[in-house]
């Protein structure tokens, strides 16, 4: 891992969660853990833990190495945000305000950049929770994630604030439905060949 920043998450929303969860599981990202609740108490559940009756998910995670995909129940396919690691936080943030983009939960758990476009920006530390949870770089990573938007002038305001990430290539998109990850590649040594996912497949 070179850069300062790096690619770790995509967060897409769909009807059916129960085939999203198939198909990245066929691409090889084994489901890891569900999250929702039951009577209005959260649970938090491996992937090999029993559903308890009345559970109400709310989201679920695919995950191998640097790899974590997550599929949250809604009504039409989308993609919600990405989520970064990084050792030049701080200055991403100041970054973000200057550009005059809202940071929600800057000491949190879980902060959020809020780009321009419709898509959010999770953003932690390196050696964060959320990182630690991860497996190895060099087992499994993003190569290539395609985001497509249709303002040409996305890509330079955003590498502006978060600097260049490795394998995030910007394409502009004149479809009105708004932000899309319509593909992403994988590699490392569990996926030696290559393997690239269209997000048609399972959302």
């Amino acid at each position: 891992m070179h850069s300062p920043t790096r690619l770790f998450h995509l967060h897409f929303n769909t009807p059916d969660v129960s085939h999203a969860e198939a198909e990245l599981d066929a691409h090889g990202l084994p489901p890891y853990q569900r999250f929702g609740q039951v009577d209005g108490e959260f649970h938090s559940l491996d992937a090999s833990d029993p559903v308890p009756d009345g559970f109400r998910l709310r989201l679920q995670n695919a995950q191998r190495g640097y790899v974590n995909v997550t599929i949250a129940p809604g009504r039409r396919p989308h993609f919600d945000h990405l989520g970064l690691c990084t050792s030049d936080f701080d200055a991403i943030c100041d970054r973000a305000n200057e550009a005059g983009w809202s940071v929600r939960d800057r000491d949190g758990r879980r902060t959020f950049v809020m780009t321009p476009w419709g898509f959010r920006v999770e953003l932690h530390r390196d050696g964060s929770d959320v990182e630690a949870d991860l497996g190895s770089w060099d087992d499994a990573r993003f190569e290539r994630v395609e985001l497509a938007v249709s303002d040409p002038d996305a890509e330079d305001e955003f590498r502006a604030v978060f600097g260049e990430i490795p394998g995030l290539v910007f394409r502009q998109d004149t479809d009105d439905d708004g932000v899309r990850v319509p593909r992403f590649e994988l590699g490392g040594s569990a996926f030696s060949a290559g393997e690239t996912v269209e997000s048609t497949s399972f959302l």
